[in-house]
């Protein structure tokens, strides 16, 4: 049987259940908010065992529905685990509430305790989230330069299946066919507003409805009265009469 690599028991999934099992073993024994007195140390450490659980079930939902949003990576990394511990305490508080109906009969939380409730549950809540999330998440970095950040703009607007190795863009009519070594799609864009946004040593226009990859370029040919470029992964692309030399010159390696 292959033993299990160092790699594996260090991942962020496992760094993260040893912290919140830890954390549930602290609890248990300090009994906070009470529940040292109230509860006997058997439904003490099921009680915080499943509350810590529970929490951290919801705050690994919170982190993967808020991770794809280019606002939420942007945060830095401190004010994200605080936004999913603030979020993942609203469900967690009513989980609560029910917990302790549950293991002291009789006991309720009116209305006018829930924002109390929600402040305690929050301090827990707050140390799973970090706990959970900080393995997962990247530190913030610094701004990106103007180009790299247009660069961004424009693959937001490209499905990810493509990736960014792009070939070539193609108008048509109001949209835009974009070309990549992994296939191709239609965004809502035109080309002019692409060119703007792409930065010009990526690239060139080869005519009114195409734009190029430079390094992509595999070489001219002519096929009667057309010139054409032939790029790497086989896409052909026409060259406008009035782009010819504009085309000729992006093509021209400097001499050492």
């Amino acid at each position: 049987m292959p033993l299990i690599s160092f790699r594996t028991w260090t991942s962020p999934r496992l760094t993260s259940l040893y912290g919140v099992v830890a954390l549930a073993v602290f609890l248990g024994f300090a009994g906070p908010f009470g529940s040292f007195r109230s509860l006997e140390p058997p439904q003490r450490y099921a009680f915080w065992f499943g509350c810590v659980a529970t929490g951290y079930a919801l705050a690994l939902a919170t982190l993967r529905i808020l991770r794809p949003a280019p606002a939420f990576a942007r945060l830095p990394k401190l004010a994200a685990i605080v936004l999913v511990g603030s979020i993942s305490s609203l469900p967690m508080m009513f989980v609560v509430a029910w917990a302790l109906g549950a293991v002291l009969p009789g006991r309720s939380t009116p209305p006018g305790q829930l924002m109390s409730l929600y402040l305690s549950v929050a301090s827990v809540q707050l140390v799973i989230a970090g706990i959970t999330g900080w393995p997962f998440l990247t530190p913030s970095r610094a701004p990106l330069p103007a180009e790299d950040l247009n660069l961004e703009r424009f693959f937001e607007r490209v499905p990810s299946r493509l990736r960014r190795d792009l070939l070539a863009l193609e108008a048509q009519d109001h949209y835009l066919l974009v070309h990549t070594r992994r296939g191709s799609a239609l965004i809502s864009m035109q080309l002019g507003e692409a060119m703007r946004i792409l930065p010009p040593q990526l690239g060139f226009q080869a005519h009114r409805r195409w734009w190029v990859a430079r390094q992509e370029v595999a070489g001219l040919r002519r096929e009667g009265h057309q010139t054409l470029i032939a790029l790497t992964g086989g896409l052909t692309v026409p060259v406008g009469r009035t782009y010819l030399a504009a085309v000729r010159s992006n093509l021209v390696t400097p001499s050492a």
